[in-house]
């Protein structure tokens, strides 16, 4: 890599920068350096491989590669290196909006996303307006964002993928081990069959009425703490690793008011298959959405649910509540206003 203290660079120089040890390119005479983020780049690694050590201004604004909402330049700015040298200058048409998408990207004036965020949250004195603006406009960090200085709390708050099915799958199979004794297979198998269907409506109700309770959140430091902890936090670092599936003990608070409610409706051996499909369904949901934000695959409908989904997050987050499916979305009539390229 050129000397850290060199600010200015050819395009012959960036353009030996074009592999996954050393990704570089140019937007608008800029070099931005984006070695620690193609691999969490939410088209996926492979489109930024294309365009490694090229100059990237005109693809950004591509409709038939991806047209790029203000905030991927935003994350964007993060990466800045340095410029183009004097003599390798370009000359850029405006965009229809006749100023530089940069120019767009407001100072930071939120949270310092390398600090710890709790106590920056706890000490805060944003208004509600500000807040919700700020929180759903994606930042990026190289790593998990840190919570909490003490590490004995940061470990509650990070959970790996691999955890969730390793957590409630014997939970499942015990469910289902004593649902038998009291209902035969195939009311078992009607019930589950009941629970993970169900689980679909669920998900997406959360998502919509819970986790985005956003317009409705009070005034106040300890509601905007509240949202922050249950989904902000989400959308301030969508792609942070250990954040994308939810946490076993808030997962299972979750869990146990719903079994509560269940309880009433349903009787011994039915509770338990009903309970079962939607414990599975919430896994298949925990995996399927960090799947969408890390995954690829060539299957047009797998990579069209994450386009969908990665919508939500940089685009428009007001719409597309649907995680494994827009099926109730297209339902209740949430799904988005126009296409997506």
């Amino acid at each position: 890599m050129a000397d850290a203290k060199q600010r200015e660079y050819s395009r012959a120089e960036v353009a030996k920068h074009d592999g996954s040890g050393s990704l570089w390119v140019i937007r608008g005479n800029q070099v931005f350096d984006l070695t620690t983020f193609h691999t969490d780049h939410p088209g996926g690694s492979d489109i930024l491989m294309q365009f490694g050590g090229q100059d990237i201004t005109e693809a950004m604004r591509d409709g038939d590669t991806h047209i790029h909402a203000i905030q991927a330049y935003r994350v964007l700015k993060d990466f800045y290196i340095g410029e183009v040298m004097a003599e390798d200058r370009q000359t850029y048409a405006l965009p229809p909006s006749g100023k530089d998408e940069m120019d767009c990207v407001e100072e930071e004036e939120f949270l310092d996303i390398n600090k710890p965020l709790f106590m920056q949250m706890w000490n805060s004195k944003f208004t509600k307006e500000f807040y919700l603006r700020e929180v759903h406009r994606p930042r990026h960090l190289p790593r998990p964002a840190v919570f909490f200085a003490n590490p004995v709390l940061e470990t509650f708050t990070r959970t790996p993928w691999w955890f969730i099915p390793i957590y409630w799958m014997p939970i499942v199979c015990t469910l289902l081990h004593f649902g038998v004794q009291y209902e035969s297979v195939e009311v078992m198998f009607v019930g589950f069959v009941l629970g993970l269907v169900s689980w679909t409506l669920l998900e997406y109700s959360m998502h919509r009425f819970v986790f985005h309770y956003d317009d409705n959140i009070p005034e106040g430091t300890l509601a905007q703490v509240a949202h922050f902890l249950l989904h902000g936090v989400h959308h301030f670092l969508p792609m942070d690793q250990l954040r994308l599936v939810m946490p076993p003990a808030l997962s299972t608070f979750l869990a146990l008011n719903i079994l509560a409610v269940l309880s009433i409706v349903f009787s011994a051996g039915m509770i338990h298959a009903v309970s079962a499909g939607l414990v599975t369904g919430y896994v298949l949901y925990d995996e399927c959405h960090y799947w969408l934000h890390h995954g690829t695959s060539q299957n047009k409908r797998l990579s069209a649910l994450k386009t969908y989904h990665l919508r939500h997050h940089y685009k428009d987050f007001k719409a597309g509540f649907g995680i494994t499916s827009d099926f109730w979305d297209n339902v209740f009539g949430t799904q988005f206003v126009t296409s997506d390229h």
